[in-house]
């Protein structure tokens, strides 16, 4: 599995995943206008984020849904640890 690369061309720039849901949370990213808020390496930063997110959580995670929840709140969250905001995303929910 370690072969495969999922590949997005976004703005003349080529970036590379190794899980489609990696691709889904930056494209996501951008429909939530995070890189035009926070630029390029914001956009990245949140992609990972939600990706640790997403393959921590124990719970079937509505991956869309934590994608936009994490967007919406990304000042006041992107410095938090991934359990915290899987707690703080459940109980507002």
């Amino acid at each position: 599995m370690s072969d495969v690369k999922i590949q997005i061309t976004y703005k003349d720039d080529i970036y590379a995943f190794e899980y489609g849901s990696q691709a889904y949370i930056f494209h996501t990213g951008i429909y939530n206008d995070v890189d035009g808020k926070y630029s390029i390496d914001g956009l990245l930063d949140y992609t990972a984020l939600v990706l640790d997110c997403y393959l921590s959580d124990s719970n079937r995670t509505p991956l869309g849904e934590l994608c936009d929840y994490i967007a919406e709140r990304w000042n006041e969250i992107k410095d938090l640890g991934k359990y915290e905001i899987l707690d703080k995303f459940y109980s507002e929910a």
